[in-house]
């Protein structure tokens, strides 16, 4: 066997396994619609990702759910309207339900029928941080945290000032109601709720808030001690008690970080192993008198998704230098998170869709006897056969240059979040681009394919000498399943490689045999093969 001929076999098989790999997959896809594989795959997903190992418990299982019922994830399940279009969706469903309840399966979409087969990083980040209202819980804290520094600070300051009353004697400026300081005091009061007013109602930030109680706390502690500047015991040791407090309020960290934040909300979680301030602790209790529902709602959150979102938390902290900035932080945090984990089940998606195909591709050999070990037989023979597929084969590298080339299979790159549906869409394009070039060259072509008395009996002769014939037709077919779940595009890229090598090896004496008409295994001209 010369190598030219070999090459010619070799694009006569190319060719022949990319026309029956359109079809494996077209009938994939067609499948992997009706049976939402690539929803039902990134729900399972989601579900480990937030879950772990229990994500078989019926509470975790509704957690995920419930996740799925935000607003900004229903948005993204889109179906088609129109009567023809709910008529099919609801026959579908209906089988899918009969599907259920005949393998005892659940339906992965709880309460829906359907889900989405794609969701970016940036909405699942703040659906998730959404439904366990760490925002609101921030503002919370926060709020808390404010209005304590600011009692605790006022506090200090008026057993100060009853100090004062009762050390000294009648002074105008220093004791009674009507007195200077006790005038200034109430109007620091007035001021400090305005500025935690302000943080409540938005017009300023925590951090801001926090630095204005401060810087306020300490003038009025600087106009106390100008007051009592004149040389009295009693006056000094105040001046000492005032200047102690003045150094306090200005080495305070007050502003909570997210990490305690979620700390806070997971105390009673005792994955935490840390014990919490007096400080935090008694913000939890008033979180928990004044706020109960905001901590009823993270009560029945996963462990392994606290876990995580602690350990996202400290990233944040450290990437961020404020608690507004770090909630913003743990958003990309999660989404990189969620990237990062889509890409490992992307993986696992792609390995179970070419189990799929393989088992698609084996039905579909056997459906239409495409036999591997018979087609090639039958190209190494028939002359006439591989020539005009060949040819074919030719035409068809030549009109698809001159265009895009194909992208992947889509169904292998679902539920990446990195790829999005307009790529998944511009695949399926260029994929039936090549589906219509094919299909208008198929018709006068034939193929060593098909359930026809000549393909049987050459098939049977070829079985007899093995011990089971019919053995032989499986190996073939099964080839020819492995050969068509390898997609479309990887045979069109392997048979554009061979036809350019075919084109590059040819000696100018070939070219001029065409012309005049090509010869089989016995000599015999068949210039009624040719083509213009």
């Amino acid at each position: 066997m010369n190598p030219p001929l070999v090459v010619e076999i070799a694009i006569g098989l190319i060719f022949i396994y990319l026309t029956l790999s359109l079809l494996t997959s077209e009938i994939q896809e067609l499948i992997s619609i009706l049976l939402q594989w690539r929803a039902e795959h990134l729900k399972k997903s989601i579900e480990n990702l937030l879950t772990g190992d229990n994500k078989d418990d019926p509470l975790y299982r509704k957690f995920t759910d419930e996740l799925y019922e935000s607003p900004l994830i229903r948005a993204l399940n889109q179906e088609a309207k129109g009567i023809l279009a709910v008529f099919f969706r609801k026959i579908i469903q209906a089988l899918i339900a009969i599907y259920y309840l005949l393998t005892g399966t659940r339906n992965i979409f709880g309460r829906q029928k359907s889900g989405p087969s794609y969701i970016p990083a940036e909405t699942f980040s703040v659906a998730l941080l959404q439904k366990i209202n760490i925002t609101q819980l921030s503002q919370t804290i926060s709020e808390l945290t404010a209005r304590k520094f600011r009692d605790e600070s006022l506090t200090a300051l008026r057993e100060i000032l009853d100090d004062l009353r009762f050390s000294l004697g009648s002074d105008p400026l220093l004791i009674g109601d009507d007195s200077l300081l006790e005038k200034q005091f109430r109007s620091l009061e007035h001021n400090l709720e305005d500025t935690i007013e302000d943080f409540v109602s938005g017009r300023t930030t925590l951090s801001n808030s926090i630095e204005q109680i401060s810087d306020r706390l300490i003038l009025f502690i600087d106009n106390a001690n100008s007051l009592l500047a004149e040389e009295n015991h009693c006056k000094e040791i105040i001046r000492h008690r005032l200047t102690y407090l003045k150094q306090t309020i200005a080495r305070k960290q007050l502003e909570p970080t997210v990490a305690e934040v979620l700390r806070l909300i997971f105390a009673e979680d005792e994955l935490n192993g840390i014990k919490l301030s007096p400080w935090l602790t008694e913000i939890l209790t008033k979180l928990e008198k004044e706020h109960p529902e905001l901590l009823r709602k993270v009560a029945d959150l996963p462990r392994q998704l606290k876990r995580n979102l602690l350990s996202l938390a400290e990233q944040a902290r450290i990437k961020a230098k404020s608690l507004e900035g770090e909630v913003r932080q743990l958003e990309k945090e999660i989404a990189d998170w969620f990237n990062n984990s889509m890409d490992r089940a992307s993986g696992v998606y792609r390995r179970n869709a070419k189990g799929i195909a393989i088992l698609i591709g084996f039905i579909v050999a056997i459906v239409i006897n495409a036999d591997t070990f018979h087609i090639v037989s039958r190209l190494s023979k028939d002359s006439v056969i591989r020539s005009t597929i060949t040819d074919t084969a030719d035409q068809l590298v030549a009109q698809r240059n001159s265009t895009a080339p194909i992208a992947p299979n889509p169904l292998f790159v679902e539920p990446s979040p990195s790829a999005s549906p307009d790529s998944a869409s511009q695949i399926q394009n260029n994929l039936q681009q090549v589906k219509e070039a094919v299909d208008g060259m198929l018709d006068e072509l034939p193929l060593p394919i098909g359930w026809n008395p000549i393909n049987i009996s050459e098939q049977e002769a070829a079985s007899q000498g093995w011990a089971i014939p019919i053995l032989r037709r499986l190996i073939g077919w099964f080839i020819t399943g492995v050969a068509l779940s390898m997609g479309a595009t990887f045979w069109y890229d392997l048979l554009s490689q061979v036809s350019r090598v075919r084109s590059t090896g040819r000696r100018p004496g070939e070219r001029r045999e065409e012309r005049g008409g090509r010869r089989d295994e016995g000599g015999e001209r068949r210039d009624e093969v040719l083509r213009p």
